[in-house]
């Protein structure tokens, strides 16, 4: 029993911590971004990848 605690709290930290990398990353991008850079969408788009795997699946 302790030890599937240990391993849930380690996956909650890991996930805490992956997270806030991924907010600070967005952060700094959004600061330190090249103004004459043109803006470029999203390289993967989750709604999208969806709709085409389940466009895969129907056929």
């Amino acid at each position: 029993m302790e030890m599937s605690l240990l391993l849930v709290d380690a996956l909650l930290y890991l996930g805490l911590a992956l997270g806030l990398i991924l907010v600070v990353d967005r952060l700094v991008g959004l600061v330190f971004r090249d103004p004459r850079a043109s803006p470029q969408p999203p390289s993967f788009d989750i709604g999208r990848a969806l709709a085409a795997s389940q466009k895969f699946y129907r056929k």
